[in-house]
């Protein structure tokens, strides 16, 4: 994996961690869709990796919803529950 896809990765595991801490039961974080990948059809990079690192730090997805950001590029809003 890159360096970004990392540090957002890694990013969102510290946010997960400190809502843990914070007795937090729902966690929803916003995931973007990476410029170079609008319109193309796969995986979108980085966000698997993003929800693994979410889920290691003892959150599990319940809910997801995708809609276009503000310059149209996909954005997903992933609800995680403890």
């Amino acid at each position: 994996m890159g360096f970004f896809k990392d540090q957002k990765s890694a990013n969102l595991a510290t946010e997960a961690e400190r809502a843990v801490e914070e007795g937090r039961t729902v966690f929803a974080p916003k995931l973007k869709t990476p410029a170079t990948h609008h319109g193309m059809t796969g995986a979108v990079a980085g966000w698997a990796e993003m929800i693994e690192s979410v889920e290691q730090a003892g959150w599990r997805l319940a809910e997801w919803t995708v809609c276009l950001g503000s310059k149209g590029d996909p954005e997903a809003y992933p609800l995680f529950r403890r």
